[in-house]
């Protein structure tokens, strides 16, 4: 398993490598910078996720780990989600329209808001999906989907933001491709998926059968529910905190954390392709009895490896890059990444943990965690984001991730009987300190700052073996097959 998980992570990353970021940084840097109302557009897509798990309620991640245990129920199980997830679509639409008008939303708020939940409906759809298809172990299928409706976005948007049209531009224009693109990508999923049932798929509602699911996958929903909840709230508090007649407080603040976030965004989706990777082969080793150590610390070395890397280089460039993505660029753009950027390593442990007391069915115990984090980001949000605006959610950040993240490791040492050692946390201290010294030092190389950012990413990864926080010799040994 640790050799297929390797091999998926590769192919998983490297495709996404290819698409994902020049989405992220050609498409929607670009519209950030052509449209002048885009932290309106950022608090709103902020919002949509918060009710989203409504339009789901745990199924996905539930389906997951049920299919990679007992792939026999795929034909029995499909036909009843999927009729179920239709009617918990418009559960979801009603909550979150219901929502914005008790908050105070306007009609040009509310018709954006419209195809954003839309948008959202058509990924839960993809996800669940591609919970079937990966929990079939059709990995490499599961990763190609994963970058499809990035690949639309860039066939739509690319002639209208390079072409004739870019000066009217609109941030609508953007929603709409948006859900063009997603819209196509859970019917591509669908028809794949449909492709792997034996017979006739004829949608059913088989009340007790549905009961039962729903009541197996509600904690599962709580999870994402919660989770939504303390890393979406602050962009939506910003905006409404902040919200004045007499001045733009709330859109200035709000274009500095939505700047900053889109990049700390971007990065996290290395996090979230860990992540689906692992819930299925956690899933099955811990249904089959095997033993998940040597997975478990195979991905969290390569994740911890990643998230400092890149988080240290980053905090020692970051005017450089703000300056180098934004157009209307101020300073405190680079000072609230660089807050981000220190809460990103809790986000990483968060994915490789959560995922595997997810697989576990740890769910109650995360919930506690999730709610204690949400009364800590709200709390923090409201007090900071009063007095230091965007700068104030970043700490919130922190403080949040940095509780939730601890308080799981926590949790999994209790479940799975994992002995931190001392040397340990010795040695993930000397590799978080030579890759600040490699980046002080390259620094002071007199260098243009992207050379000095590739060769501290590539010097850290070095780094990372000489310190044996990545076993160079385990990793060949899972990569070279066995012969008998």
């Amino acid at each position: 398993m640790n050799r297929e998980f390797l091999l998926n992570l590769v192919f998983l990353i490297s495709i996404n490598l290819i698409i994902k970021p020049f989405y992220v940084f050609g498409i929607d840097l670009k519209v950030q910078n052509v449209v002048g109302n885009y932290s309106l557009y950022f608090a709103l897509l902020n919002f949509s996720y918060i009710f989203q798990i409504f339009s789901d309620l745990g199924i996905q991640q539930y389906n997951n780990r049920n299919i990679a245990q007992h792939d026999y129920l795929f034909d029995k199980y499909f036909s009843h989600i999927l009729g179920l997830k239709g009617g918990l679509s418009l559960v979801f639409m009603f909550l979150s329209l219901g929502s914005a008008l008790l908050l105070g939303y306007g009609w040009e708020e509310l018709y954006l808001l419209t195809f954003l939940l839309f948008n959202q409906i058509f990924i839960t759809f993809t996800f669940f999906f591609r919970s079937n298809i990966s929990g079939l172990q059709h990995y490499r299928l599961d990763s190609l989907l994963s970058i499809l409706d990035k690949l639309l976005m860039m066939v739509i948007c690319v002639p209208l933001l390079w072409g004739p049209w870019v000066t009217s531009f609109q941030i609508e224009w953007f929603i709409y491709a948006q859900t063009l693109a997603f819209g196509l990508t859970a019917l591509i999923a669908f028809g794949l998926t449909r492709s792997y049932l034996k017979g006739k798929l004829v949608l059913s509602w088989n009340r007790p059968l549905l009961s039962a699911i729903l009541k197996q996958s509600i904690p599962f929903s709580l999870v994402v529910l919660l989770m939504n909840i303390y890393t979406r709230i602050d962009a939506v508090m910003i905006e409404r905190l902040l919200q004045s007649s007499s001045t733009n407080e709330s859109i200035e603040q709000g274009n500095i954390y939505a700047a900053a976030y889109r990049l700390l965004d971007a990065i996290n989706m290395i996090c979230f392709l860990f992540a689906g990777l692992l819930l299925p082969m956690f899933a099955r080793m811990l249904k089959n009895k095997e033993n998940i150590q040597a997975l478990w610390k195979l991905s969290s070395s390569l994740m911890l490896t990643i998230t400092v890397s890149f988080s240290v280089a980053v905090c020692f460039n970051a005017p450089e890059i703000m300056s180098l993505l934004y157009v209307n660029y101020t300073p405190s753009m680079s000072e609230v990444l660089i807050l981000l950027m220190i809460g990103f390593n809790s986000i990483g442990i968060i994915h490789i943990v959560g995922t595997l007391l997810t697989a576990n069915g740890n769910l109650m115990a995360m919930n506690i965690v999730f709610v204690v984090g949400i009364v800590i980001n709200i709390c923090a949000n409201y007090f900071l984001i009063l007095e230091y605006g965007a700068w104030g959610a970043a700490i919130s950040t922190i403080i949040t991730q940095s509780f939730v993240a601890i308080a799981e490791l926590e949790l999994a040492r209790r479940t799975f009987l994992v002995a931190f050692k001392a040397l340990f946390f010795v040695q993930i201290l000397v590799f978080v300190l030579g890759v600040g010294a490699i980046n002080w030092g390259l620094e002071a190389l007199t260098m243009p700052w992207f050379l000095s950012f590739v060769l501290a990413g590539l010097l850290s990864v070095v780094w990372a073996l000489i310190t044996k926080i990545i076993d160079v010799g385990g990793i060949l040994g899972i990569i070279k097959p066995k012969t008998i």
